[in-house]
C-alpha cells in the first residue's frame, strides 16, 4: 500500500526535522512493515520539462521521429521518439542522461544513457507517464505537461513533486482494517510523534439541503451479509477531470485517474480504508436492492467481462437487473459516464467471509476486496458517505441532495470495555511506564481509559474492536509497541532457585532403561497396543477381558492388548532370523476390562531371553533389575494359580510386600510352536504400576562423607536357590555401621560352575563416618563377609 507522507501531513503536523526515512523507520518498529521510502524529488532528478521546438522524420523507420527538444540549453536536443502525439509546441517530461527510468513502464530501473536507435543519435529520452512514475498514458502516446513552468525546469519542481511515499507491506496490516488508509496511517504518526491528530468531521448539512421529499428506496434482502448500508441520490452533476490536487493525492497513492465522481470514491477509499461506489441513477430501476445472486445469474462488470454467479454471491441491484457485486466490483452498465448527471452514493459495509469467497470464486481481486474482507467498522460507512459529499460541493458547487441520505443498520454493536491496571500493563512490559504515559498512550490512539483507583477501565474504539483488541494482552501490547520495543531496558530473568517438578514416569523410564539395556544388555522393542484374534488364541487368553475396538486400523488389530506377550512373540519370531540368543523387552500400557466405564491401565516391563537355560536366566535378570531399581524387600514365591502362556512346572511369581506384582515362567511349548519359534524361551513380566506404587520413597539429604573409602570385591559361588536379597543381607550382617554399599555387577552361569549353581560379584564399599579407615579393619571386614558367605553355602572364588 502506497502511502503519501504530504497526504498525512493533512492530518498530522510532522517536523521538519523528521525525514521520511525516519517516519518509515518509526512506522516499522512499532506498527507494521515499511518496504520502501521513495522520496520523488531523488525519482525525478536528471529530468526536465522540455518543449518540442521541430518533429522530423526518421530517416530509418516509418514510426520514429527526429524531435528537437528545449530543455533550457544553449541548443534544442535531439531526442528520437515513437510516441504518436508529438508535435511542436507541446510540453512535455524530459528525461536527461543519467536519469533512471523503466523502459515502457516495465522490468525495473535502468540508467538512462546516450544511445544511436536505427542510425540516428539520441540524447535523452521524451518520456510517458508510467516509464518515471506518473499517470500512465494511452499506448503508443507520451505524457503531455499542462504547465507553465519554463523548459529546462526540473520536472519534480514544476510538477510539484515534493512528496515521498512510504510503500507498506500489506501482510503486516491483515489484522488492522483502520490502517488501510492514510487517516489511520496519520493516527499512528500521531501517537509515535506526540502530535495532535486532526479530526475529520465533515459537516454536510451546513452545505446541503434536501432538494425534495423522495427518498432514495433501499431494500436490504440480506441483512447478515450487509451489517450497514448508506445510500443517497445527488442531483445537478457535471462529470468532468478532477482538480488537480485531487488527482496528485491519488496519483501518489498509486491510483489512476478517471473523473471527478470515480476519483472521489477512489479518494475516500485511500484516505479511510472505506470502499465507496458511484451508480449513474438514470440507468437504475426503482431503487437499490442488496441480495444474493440467483443461480446462473449474469454481470458484466467494470472490466467488461461477464461474470456467471451463483446463490452464495452478494449483489447490489435495482429492481430488475444486478448493478454490482457487493463489495467487489460495480457493473458496467450502471457505471459513470460522460452524460451522467444524477448519481447514486453507497457508502456500505459487507460481511468480510462473504466478499473474500465471493472474490475467490470469481478470481477477481479488487482494493475494495482487499478492505472488505479485513472486517470494517460500520460506523466508518458514516464518516466516509459525508465526506464524499463535502469534497463533491468542493469540486462540484452544483450538486444537490435529492430527498435525504438513507441509512440502514443491521448491527448491534456495544462498547467493548477491557479491564487493566498501570501496574500491570508496566509488569508484563517490563518497562517504568507511570500511569500517565499510559494513559497518554492509550489515548493518542483514541482509546478511552477511565480510571478507578488501580483499575484502568480501557474503552476500545469501534475501529479496533471487530477482529483486533479483544483482551487485556492486546491493551498491553498496543501500549508496548508506541512505547517502542527498543526502548525497553534489557535485563537478565529472575526466577526463584527452586527444584523442578518431578516427571516420575519419565524419570523411572529412564532408570529402567539404564538397568535393563545398559545393565543387563537387552534391546528394546517397541509394538502397537493392539493385536488380533488369532493372537489371543494362540497365547490362550481370556477373551472376556479384551476391549474390541469398533474402528480397527486392519485385522491384525482388533483388541486393545491385556498382555504384552502376544506382540513380543512376533518380535521374538523376527529377531531369532538374525540372532541365536537374543534378550529383548517391551515397555508399554496393558487395558483390561472390568465392567466399569474405564478400563483397567497398568503399566508392564516383559523380557524374554531365548537360550538353553533362559529360565535362569530370566530369574537371574528379573532379580538384578528388581534389586537395581530399588525393590529391596522382593521375593519370588510359588505361584498360587498357573497362568495359560507359561510352562506349568517352569513359573514363579515375584512378590513385594506382600502383593504378586509380576511372574517369571518359560514360555509355554505351545505358544512357541503357534509362533514358529523352536528353541527354549522364558521370560519376565512385572507390573511396574505397582511396583512403584508399593516403593514409593520421598527424597531425603545425605551429607557429603568426610572420609574417604575403602572397598573390595568378592564372587561367591551358591546355590541357585538362593535369592541376591538372601546374600545381600548376609554381607551387611558382617558389620552394618562400615558397610556403606552393596554392588551387584556380574551374575555367572556356566562353564566351571554347577548347574544348579550361580557365581554373583559383589563390589563392596566401607567407610566410617568419623575416621579413615585403616588397611587392617578393611580386612577384618572382609574375613567376616566371607565366613558369612560360606555359612549359607557359598564358596569364594580365588581364595
Amino acid at each position: 500500500m502506497r502511502i503519501s507522507l504530504n497526504w498525512l501531513r493533512d492530518y498530522v503536523k510532522i517536523d521538519p526535522e523528521i525525514t521520511p526515512k525516519h517516519i518509515g523507520e518509526m512506522l516499522t518498529l512499532h506498527t507494521a512493515e515499511v518496504e520502501s521510502v521513495e522520496d520523488q524529488g531523488e525519482n525525478f532528478r536528471n529530468m526536465v520539462v522540455g518543449k518540442i521546438i521541430e518533429v522530423l522524420p526518421h530517416p530509418n523507420a516509418d514510426k520514429l521521429k527526429i524531435v528537437m527538444v528545449d530543455v533550457g540549453e544553449t541548443h534544442p536536443r535531439k531526442i528520437v521518439c515513437g510516441g504518436v502525439n508529438v508535435r511542436a509546441g507541446l510540453m512535455v517530461p524530459v528525461a536527461l542522461i543519467g536519469a533512471m527510468v523503466k523502459w515502457h513502464g516495465q522490468g525495473d530501473l535502468i540508467k538512462l544513457e546516450e544511445a544511436e536507435i536505427r542510425g540516428e543519435k539520441s540524447y535523452g529520452m521524451i518520456c510517458a507517464g508510467e516509464e518515471i512514475g506518473l499517470s500512465p498514458c494511452p499506448e503508443g502516446e507520451i505524457t503531455e505537461l499542462k504547465t507553465k513552468a519554463k523548459p529546462g525546469t526540473p520536472l519534480a519542481e514544476a510538477l510539484d513533486l515534493n512528496d515521498a511515499i512510504i510503500e507498506i507491506d500489506n501482510k503486516s496490516l491483515t489484522h488492522r482494517p483502520d490502517l488501510w488508509g492514510h487517516y489511520g496511517i496519520a493516527r499512528e504518526v500521531a501517537a509515535l510523534t506526540g502530535k495532535k491528530l486532526k479530526k475529520l468531521t465533515p459537516k454536510v448539512e451546513a452545505i446541503f439541503a434536501p432538494q425534495s421529499d423522495e427518498n432514495l428506496s433501499i431494500d436490504i434482502k440480506n441483512p447478515e451479509l450487509c451489517p450497514r448500508y448508506i445510500g443517497v441520490k445527488v442531483s445537478g452533476i457535471e462529470v468532468k477531470e478532477s482538480p488537480k490536487w485531487l488527482k496528485k493525492k491519488l496519483e501518489a497513492a498509486g491510483h489512476a485517474t478517471y473523473n471527478n465522481i470515480v476519483d472521489i470514491t477512489n479518494f475516500i477509499s485511500s484516505e479511510l480504508g472505506q470502499p465507496m461506489h458511484a451508480f449513474d441513477a438514470s440507468l437504475i430501476k426503482g431503487g437499490i436492492v442488496v441480495r444474493t445472486a440467483t443461480l446462473g445469474e449474469k454481470i458484466k462488470t467494470l472490466d467488461g467481462i461477464d461474470r456467471e454467479l451463483t446463490d452464495k454471491n452478494l449483489l447490489i441491484a435495482d429492481h430488475e437487473k444486478p448493478i454490482a457485486i457487493a463489495g467487489v466490483m460495480g457493473g458496467e452498465f450502471s457505471g459513470i459516464n460522460e452524460q451522467t448527471n444524477t448519481i447514486i452514493f453507497e457508502a456500505a459495509t459487507f460481511d468480510a467471509v462473504s466478499v473474500r469467497k465471493t472474490s475467490t470464486a470469481l478470481g477477481l481481486r479488487t482494493e475494495a476486496v482487499q478492505r472488505f474482507e479485513k472486517s470494517i467498522d460500520p460506523n466508518l460507512a458514516q464518516i466516509a458517505m459525508l465526506r464524499a459529499l463535502e469534497i463533491l460541493k468542493k469540486i462540484c458547487p452544483t450538486t444537490k441532495i435529492e430527498g435525504q441520505i438513507i441509512d440502514i443498520k443491521n448491527f448491534n454493536q456495544t462498547d467493548t470495555i477491557i479491564e487493566t491496571s498501570a501496574d500491570r500493563i508496566a509488569s508484563k512490559i517490563g518497562a517504568p511506564l507511570a500511569t500517565k504515559d499510559i494513559v497518554k498512550i492509550l489515548k493518542s490512539l483514541e482509546f478511552g481509559v477511565q480510571k478507578q483507583g488501580k483499575k484502568l477501565l480501557v474503552q476500545v474504539p469501534t475501529f479496533r474492536a471487530a477482529r483486533d483488541v479483544k483482551n487485556e494482552d492486546d491493551i498491553i501490547e498496543e501500549v508496548a509497541r508506541i512505547f517502542g520495543y527498543t526502548n525497553i531496558p534489557s535485563v537478565l530473568p529472575q526466577l526463584p532457585t527452586k527444584l523442578p517438578i518431578e516427571n516420575r514416569e519419565r524419570f523411572l523410564k529412564h532408570k529402567i532403561r539404564d538397568i535393563i539395556s545398559l545393565g543387563l544388555g537387552f534391546s528394546e522393542v517397541y509394538n502397537y497396543s493392539f493385536y488380533s484374534q488369532e493372537d489371543i488364541k494362540k497365547c490362550a487368553l481370556d477373551e472376556r477381558i479384551h476391549i474390541k475396538l469398533l474402528n480397527f486400523l486392519s485385522q491384525d488389530q482388533t483388541h486393545m492388548r491385556v498382555s504384552l506377550l502376544p506382540n513380543m512373540m512376533k518380535s521374538l519370531a523376527e529377531t531369532l532370523k538374525n540372532a541365536n540368543a537374543p534378550t529383548i523387552y517391551e515397555i508399554g500400557h496393558t487395558y483390561k476390562e472390568i465392567g466399569q466405564y474405564m478400563p483397567l491401565e497398568e503399566k508392564w516391563i516383559l523380557g524374554i531371553v531365548a537360550n538353553e537355560k533362559s529360565f535362569l536366566h530370566a530369574k537371574g535378570n528379573a532379580e538384578v533389575f528388581l534389586e537395581k531399581f530399588g525393590a529391596i524387600n522382593s521375593q519370588t514365591v510359588s505361584p498360587k494359580k498357573t497362568i495359560s502362556y507359561a510352562h506349568p512346572k517352569k513359573h514363579t511369581d515375584i512378590m513385594v510386600k506382600g502383593e504378586i506384582i509380576g511372574h517369571i515362567y518359560e514360555i509355554h511349548p505351545e505358544v512357541l510352536k503357534h509362533y514358529g519359534i523352536k528353541q527354549e524361551a522364558s521370560a519376565f513380566e512385572i507390573n511396574l504400576t505397582r511396583l512403584v506404587a508399593s516403593g514409593q520413597r520421598q527424597h531425603k539429604y545425605i551429607q557429603l562423607p568426610k572420609f574417604p573409602s575403602l572397598a573390595f570385591d568378592v564372587s561367591v559361588v551358591l546355590p541357585e536357590a538362593i535369592t541376591t536379597d538372601e546374600v545381600r543381607k548376609t554381607i551387611e550382617k558382617a558389620d552394618q555401621n562400615l558397610i556403606q554399599g552393596i554392588d551387584l555387577f556380574d551374575i555367572y552361569r556356566g562353564q566351571g560352575i554347577g548347574e544348579k549353581e550361580k557365581a554373583l560379584a559383589y563390589h563392596i564399599e566401607l567407610r566410617a563416618e568419623d575416621r579413615t579407615l585403616k588397611d587392617t579393619e578393611m580386612a577384618e571386614v572382609q574375613k567376616k563377609v566371607f565366613a558369612n558367605l560360606e555359612g549359607i553355602g557359598g564358596k569364594i572364588r580365588g581364595k
